[in-house]
């Protein structure tokens, strides 16, 4: 024996033993440290070149006990350096342990290991088997909720049955059939396999808060203003109205929840930019605005009206953050957010990086999920229009008839939002060390901070460069010399032209570029061979009145179905406002043409305008708490008697009661 072992074992060469570090001893008993201790010394003079026979049999260690001791300590583990010291610890596996008996046939004795090797010698069930596993437990909402054991063995059994259809072998020949090997294999499955199944097997909830607390940590740390800005949509948990011009007279309709578009700044908690929407759903025509409205510095520049003063609370402190930029954008992974259009220019025209991150993680964009819960907290869930959470909830109390009755403009809605918006710029909190969002901003810009920050500061826009508020597009330039027909392009089934371009013949076939402003496409910018057209304006029943791209497109479909009867002349704005109100009378409610047609009318009414921008003083800003208080006790004053007031409801926490 000791002879074989003499010719079988051999040095390793450049095996440094120095380099192996002692392993912990502590809990091992006297006898396991004698023996690791003596198999420490038998290695290392066995290196040395110490001959193996007299060795072994000075320090009473049995041949196979050093061979395997050895053999765990030059073994490689993952890193691919060897064990070590390591390997002479007890009880320590290098590799798993692996059954070679055949199993018997007959009995429930002598099973261990058996189901590994029957997987190791049938891989075709074994891939299939794991096949099942993962497309149940990874499959659509609305199947069975989650894996069963009983169901993967009678899988099981079916996959073995194909391979053995007299059933004389393994798991058929014993009592259980292997189902106690089959749930520990399924439960092993589940853990390792836990973020493919935690959905479909625990639950959305479960899915949402397994994403924390795995040791990664996910959230982006701004380290300076305007260097993570995030941007979120959120409904508005009250029915609003609008105003309809009836033959009768003026008459309010709810118009459903509207949605509040937010863009707030990580850093210091400042609400740059929002949107109200009166629309069904918000797109990335709407999120472009509000970008815009960030980078210009005036929070409130989608509902500016004429006449009004643009408000610009950044730009009175230093006129460079009326273009101005930011460095990471987080998303959300809405649709409006994947337009190219969306992802492309905001990049190019601002430097910043998109982010969209994971699905289902709201705490990423904590700021807008704060100020949401602020404006509940403010009276929203209280308003007798409230929708609740859901149609059995009590606090839905018919808040449609509500809305109607607390007559509510929707430009009330948007101002209320406005002043929501400025009292948290002014609200002092814990996150800016009892200081308000504004005053942080005030002391950065024009204080004694000024100096630690670098803000991104954009370029000025060179010449026939387009802004966020305008949208590109590409347009043929078409016309006839033979038929007289001046050079023009249609957008969004209407014909323009303006007077350079319908007197250049020589542009017909070129593409125009088109700068659209959104909320107006009355009239657009466009430009050819690196040269300005001039103010196109639209042709025929377009012509007369302003209005938004996307009342361009309600009023065609409305075209197209018929609903509108105009002809090529008259004003069809006017007609689609004169449609709206004669229907009005009509209205119950239920009607879905109606009601998408309110929502776009109250969505004109609040679209901007384009004045000359008059920047505010800072008193303009400071003073919004008041303005704010009077819409909200407006709000739960109806007109109809039934509901209770303000000082009523907060009384009642909410719930109306009946007389």
């Amino acid at each position: 024996m000791g002879s074989r072992l003499t010719l079988k074992i051999t040095p390793p060469e450049r095996l440094v033993l120095s380099d192996w570090p002692t392993p912990s001893t502590q809990g091992l008993s006297s006898a396991q440290k004698r023996q690791l201790y003596a198999l420490q010394q038998a290695i290392t003079e066995y290196v040395a070149g110490s001959a193996i026979t007299p060795l072994l049999k000075r320090l009473g260690i049995w041949p196979e006990v050093f061979y395997r001791a050895y053999d765990k300590c030059v073994a490689l583990d993952e890193r691919g350096q060897p064990f070590g010291w390591v390997g002479l610890l007890p009880y320590l596996e290098i590799r798993g342990r692996q059954r070679r008996v055949p199993a018997v046939k007959r009995g429930k004795a002598g099973l261990t290991g058996v189901f590994t090797q029957f997987l190791d010698n049938h891989p075709d069930i074994a891939q299939a088997l794991d096949a099942y596993l993962l497309l149940n437990a990874t499959r659509g909402p609305g199947g069975e909720a989650g894996i069963r054991h009983k169901s993967v063995h009678m899988e099981f059994l079916r996959l073995c049955a194909t391979k053995d259809p007299e059933k004389q072998s393994w798991p058929f020949t014993c009592r259980r059939k292997g189902a106690g090997a089959l749930r520990e294999f399924t439960c092993a499955f589940l853990k390792y396999r836990y973020d493919q199944i935690v959905a479909t097997q625990y639950g959305s909830k479960a899915a949402t808060k397994a994403k924390s607390g795995n040791g990664h940590v996910s959230r982006l740390e701004a380290c300076m203003p305007f260097d993570v800005v995030e941007m979120d949509e959120h409904s508005m948990g009250f029915i609003g109205t609008v105003r309809i011009n009836g033959p009768e007279g003026p008459r309010f309709l709810d118009a459903g929840r509207m949605t509040l578009l937010l863009l707030a700044d990580r850093h210091k908690g400042w609400i740059m930019a929002f949107k109200v929407i009166c629309r069904e759903a918000a797109n990335s025509g709407d999120a472009m605005d509000v970008l815009h409205a960030g980078m210009v510095g005036e929070p409130d520049w989608a509902h500016r009206q004429q006449g009004r003063p643009a408000t610009h609370p950044l730009v009175d402190l230093d006129a460079r953050l009326g273009w101005c930029g930011f460095n990471c954008l987080l998303l959300d992974n809405a649709l409006m957010h994947l337009a190219d259009e969306l992802g492309s220019r905001v990049a190019a025209l601002t430097g910043c990086a998109v982010n969209f991150g994971p699905i289902k993680t709201p705490a990423r964009r904590q700021l807008a999920e704060r100020f949401f819960n602020e404006l509940e907290r403010s009276g929203f869930k209280r308003l007798p229009q409230t929708t609740g959470s859901g149609p059995q909830d009590p606090q839905r109390q018919n808040p449609e008839a509500a809305a109607r009755a607390c007559i509510l403009h929707e430009r009330d809605i948007v101002e209320l939002a406005a002043g929501l918006i400025r009292k948290h710029n002014a609200n002092i909190g814990k996150h800016n060390l009892a200081a308000s969002p504004l005053q942080r901003m005030t002391s950065l810009i024009g204080g004694e901070e000024r100096d630690r920050y670098l803000f991104p500061f954009l370029p000025p826009l060179l010449e026939g460069e387009a802004d966020l508020s305008k949208s590109l597009v590409t347009a043929r330039i078409r016309g006839s010399m033979e038929t007289g027909r001046r050079p023009y392009f249609t957008f969004l089934e209407v014909d323009y032209t303006s007077t350079e371009l319908a007197q250049d013949w020589t542009l017909l076939g070129a593409d125009a570029l088109l700068h659209v402003l959104r909320s107006n496409v009355r009239t657009i910018d466009a430009f050819a061979r690196h040269r300005p057209l001039g103010r196109c304006i639209a042709g025929g029943r377009w012509r007369h009145t302003d209005h938004s791209i996307d009342l361009r497109r309600h009023i065609n479909q409305l075209l197209r179905e018929g609903y509108i009867e105009n002809d090529r002349n008259d004003d069809v704005v006017a007609a689609f406002e004169k449609k709206v109100g004669e229907a009005s009378a009509k209205y119950k409610g239920n009607q879905k043409r109606m009601r998408s047609a309110v929502r776009h009318y109250g969505d004109h009414h609040t679209r901007r305008d384009v004045p000359e921008p008059r920047p505010l003083t800072g008193a303009d800003v400071r003073d919004a708490e008041q303005a704010v208080y009077a819409l909200l006790e407006r709000a739960s004053e109806p007109a109809m008697p039934g509901y209770l007031g303000w000082d009523d409801i907060a009384a009642g926490n909410g719930d109306r009661l009946d007389d």
